[in-house]
């Protein structure tokens, strides 16, 4: 005993004189609990809703403040190391860990539990909040014969769509009719089913079924026909008008109730829409409508439906507010007649009118469209796609409101007729003339604005004479048409003291113009004979021309007429600039510098181009849509390439360091005072294309002179004021 107890004493000193590190570890009592104390070894959660982890415990609470967090599948749902926060990402199952690393008293300890993240389902539609208005009972009661409406559908939330599916259960008793009509067949009992679409929030819907029973007796009586019938059976009117009511012929005198007859059209109706009570209809576009009657019956009388067709037209022409019909086109403003429109020949016959926008919106209401702001607010205001002739007899003017003339999608065509010289004043507070094209002959037309005319074509035939000025631009086109004066000095076109000469472009005070905006200008070419290119239209100073766009070193030389290239473009610039620019315009001329563009006719031709190319350098020819044509180089000679088009196309001459196809280069000077090497020197440009047809040739032979006008490849004849096309026919 005595050893026993000595041994024992011995092995306790020990133990106590060992160190404290090498003492045995507590584990920390680390767990997740729910918010009843309950361990928690599972939890569910939803994507898009709110998601509340379960709470971490330990008995010794200092362990909480060193935990750290992790998600075994951070695709599913990833947790903050630090604070524990979790944020959901995708279906699917986790593991969400608390992590104790240890320290002088405690062991490593750790807690977990499975995160299972869930599909958001969406809860099943709650359709039982609507009801058709029918008794208490859900019943519909008929007699056998009876033809009614599906009744309303009433007290649903969110507002019914359409029904997208309808049917009648035991087609003995009762049947849907081609016009959704329920026709009571013979005696028994049926049921109606119908699958109704309702909108149920912002951009949600929901698809419901309702349904009712169908109870029908046996006919108390043999019902008899209405014989109900409209007169007339057509009514045409034109937009903005009122329709007058059709009389519903009713020989048996039959009594029209709230409860046994309705007016309506189709429900998407984009025509017209009616009063359901009274038959008053609601013009509300341009096309044809049935408006239709129906009479569900009554204890004498069968149920029928009516219908007549509506027709709405329009003129497509509005002047001041007031739209242009058949009743008033012959004297549109009401003050004598000074205010003609033929819709047949789309022809606005203007006398000594003044068209003051400021004194047009007095007119009488039912003349008057029902929204000026559809029309900018222009004085004339025109819609259809046929081109609009404007006649001026005698002086006139159109004035006071931000556009004075708006086409929408037509050209517009403005001149005097036989016999008359009209003038014409136009003025707008934003723009003066805006159409898709404006073409003037034998008339006077002053135009100002802060855009006084902004088309995409603009003609000025012989005997024609325009003035535009304005604040941003006096004219802004991509192409304009130009034909001889009288005296074939220039062309009868001047904006606010700027003129334009041939040879030479716009000019103010002896300066180029800049109130000036146009793509492309179209001077007369004869179209059987050679046309030479005038390099002279580009001034020494390098200015805006026509044919040549100058730029860098790039020049004209006056002394020899050549124009002298140094400027190197790749095959990507000319392609780029003909798919996406307007030839001639400033992004041509800044995408082209150094290039020689013009137009060739439709049909066969060949072009020569008299040349001298410096070694290394390469001259490149593109048609519009056509290969690149790569021309010859050495020694100066005249290169000629034939061309057979089908339509008018532009072209571009331009240079090439050999073998710098797709990147722009320029060769340097030797030194900084040195001008740099000309690449090529263009002499002449000549067209030839190939003689043209017999008809051109008579009418070049009938009396009187004629000037011929190119347009887009396209020959017009002007004689007069007038123009014809290369066959004889005359272009309005």
């Amino acid at each position: 005993m005595k050893k026993i107890s000595l041994f024992l004493s011995m092995t306790l000193m020990a133990l106590l004189l060992l160190p404290a590190g090498l003492m045995a570890q507590a584990y920390p009592a680390l767990s997740w609990i729910d918010a009843d104390g309950n361990p928690v070894r599972q939890v569910e959660a939803t994507l898009g809703e709110a998601f509340t982890p379960p709470t971490l415990t330990c008995d010794d609470p200092e362990i909480l403040r060193s935990v750290t967090y992790m998600s075994s599948n951070e695709s599913i749902a990833t947790i903050e190391t630090n604070t524990g926060t979790v944020t959901l990402l995708a279906a699917g199952s986790t593991s969400i860990t608390a992590y104790f690393a240890g320290d002088d008293i405690y062991a490593a300890g750790r807690a977990v539990y499975t995160l299972i993240v869930n599909e958001k389902t969406s809860p099943e539609p709650d359709c039982q909040d609507a009801h058709f208005n029918l008794p208490a009972d859900n019943v519909l009661h008929l007699s056998a014969g009876d033809v009614v409406s599906i009744p309303e559908l009433v007290g649903a939330t969110g507002q019914i769509l359409f029904l997208s599916a309808k049917t009648v259960e035991n087609i003995l008793v009762a049947e849907l009719t081609e016009d959704d009509l329920i026709h009571a067949v013979a005696a028994g009992q049926a049921k109606f089913i119908g699958l109704y679409v309702q909108v149920v929030g912002e951009g949600s819907t929901r698809e419901c079924e309702y349904s009712f029973d169908i109870e029908v007796t046996g006919a108390a009586q043999q019902k008899a026909k209405p014989e109900l019938s409209f007169n007339p059976q057509e009514v045409s009117v034109e937009l903005g008008e009122v329709v007058a009511i059709p009389t519903i012929v009713n020989p048996h005198n039959i009594e029209f109730t709230p409860q046994n007859s309705k007016w309506y059209t189709a429900w998407d109706s984009q025509v017209a829409e009616v009063n359901e009570q009274t038959g008053e209809v609601i013009i509300r576009g341009v096309g044809d409508e049935i408006i239709s009657f129906e009479f569900t019956g009554n204890d004498e009388y069968e149920g029928q439906i009516i219908g007549y067709n509506l027709h709405v037209s329009t003129t497509g022409l509005i002047i001041g507010g007031i739209v242009v019909r058949n009743s008033n086109k012959d004297d549109v403003l009401d003050d004598g007649g000074s205010v003609v429109y033929d819709p047949v020949t789309h022809t606005l016959t203007l006398t000594n009118a003044m068209l003051d926008g400021e004194n047009f919106y007095h007119a009488p209401a039912h003349n008057k469209i029902a929204k000026t702001s559809d029309t900018m607010g222009s004085v004339i205001y025109y819609s259809d796609k046929a081109p609009l002739t404007i006649e001026l007899i005698g002086g006139n003017a159109i004035l006071n409101a931000p556009a004075a003339i708006l086409s929408e999608t037509a050209p517009v065509v403005m001149l005097s007729p036989e016999g008359a010289y009209g003038v014409a004043r136009i003025s707008g507070q934003v723009v003066g003339i805006k159409s898709e094209a404006l073409k003037l002959y034998k008339c006077d037309v002053t135009a100002s604005s802060a855009v006084a005319i902004a088309v995409n074509e603009l003609g000025v035939a012989t005997g024609a004479h325009l003035m535009a000025y304005g604040e941003s631009f006096a004219i802004q086109a991509n192409l304009l048409v130009l034909a001889e004066d009288h005296d074939g000095e220039g062309i009868a076109i001047l904006t606010e003291g700027v003129t334009f000469e041939k040879g030479k472009g716009f000019f103010k005070d002896d300066k180029m113009a800049t109130v000036v905006e146009i793509g492309k200008v179209v001077i007369p070419v004869p179209d059987d004979e050679v046309t030479t290119i005038d390099f002279s239209m580009t001034d020494p100073d390098g200015n805006e021309s026509v044919i040549f766009s100058a730029s860098g070193t790039d020049t004209y030389n006056e002394e020899t007429g050549q124009v002298e290239l140094t400027t190197s473009l790749t095959d990507e610039q000319v392609e780029n600039a003909l798919e996406t620019m307007i030839p001639g315009s400033s992004e041509w001329k800044a995408q082209l510098p150094g290039s020689i563009t013009f137009d060739i006719p439709a049909g066969e031709g060949v072009i020569e181009i008299e040349s001298s190319i410096t070694p290394n350098y390469t001259l490149k020819l593109k048609l519009d849509g056509q290969p690149v044509v790569t021309l010859t180089t050495g020694a100066p000679g005249v290169i000629a390439v034939n061309y057979n088009v089908p339509v008018a196309l532009h072209v571009v001459l331009y240079l090439q360091i050999e073998g710098a196809a797709s990147a722009p280069a320029r060769v340097a000077a030797a030194k900084a005072d040195e001008e740099p090497m000309i690449g090529a020197t263009i002499s002449s440009i000549k067209i030839k294309p190939a003689k043209a047809p017999q008809a051109i040739d008579i009418i070049n032979a009938a009396e009187g002179e004629n000037a011929k006008v190119l347009i887009n490849g396209q020959l017009y004849i002007v004689r007069d004021g007038r123009a014809f096309t290369a066959s004889g026919i005359e272009v309005r």
